[in-house]
């Protein structure tokens, strides 16, 4: 009589078609868990802020190296210095929310409506020593600062408490040497 049983061929064959499929579950898993990492492109805005130092009639304000100490991510920073100086840099925060920074010269209004997009002025916010403009919607925050021939804004997804801590992060930049930011030395007399 024959060893054949065709219910052990049964089993045997189940046993190979689920082995097949949990390893192929098992690569399908691993795949998933290491691209599933998030990756933020990160970017040196440094760099801009010198240009930008060269070519701006105004004091140039840059966010500190301190903000990514603390987990804010730059992810952009783009710089304009033909026609109105204007240069924004995003960040990723440290709660996963996005705020840029933007400085220009070109006409208040239009950089305001361009930056606080659909939102609505609430009220005022004191910022470092300084008075912000506070904008808001369900969606959207800013704070503006309009200074003589620059305009501050500081906007996002951002709750506000993020925008607040970018705009007490900005610092100056020192005028650089024969910059549009630099003051003239003064000519000795005589």
């Amino acid at each position: 009589m024959s060893e054949y049983s065709r219910s052990s061929a049964t089993f045997k064959n189940y046993a190979i078609s689920l082995g097949i499929l949990v390893g192929i579950v098992l690569i399908m898993a691993f795949v998933v868990s290491t691209r599933s990492g998030e990756h933020i492109p990160t970017v040196d805005y440094r760099p801009d802020a010198d240009v930008l130092g060269q070519a701006a009639e105004y004091p140039v304000r840059a966010p500190s190296a301190e903000l990514t100490d603390e987990g804010w991510t730059p992810t952009s920073s783009t710089l304009n210095v033909s026609g109105p100086v204007e240069w924004s840099v995003g960040f990723a925060t440290a709660a996963d929310s996005h705020a840029m920074f933007t400085q220009s010269d070109a006409d208040p209004e239009q950089v305001v409506a361009e930056r606080v997009k659909e939102a609505e002025q609430v009220g005022t916010v004191a910022v470092g020593g300084r008075e912000w403009e506070h904008y808001d919607s369900e969606d959207w925050g800013a704070l503006v600062l309009r200074e003589d021939g620059v305009t501050l804004v500081v906007s996002g997804s951002a709750e506000l408490d993020e925008l607040a801590h970018l705009a007490e992060g900005l610092e100056d930049l020192p005028a650089a040497e024969g910059g549009g930011g630099a003051e003239p030395p003064e000519s000795p007399e005589g």
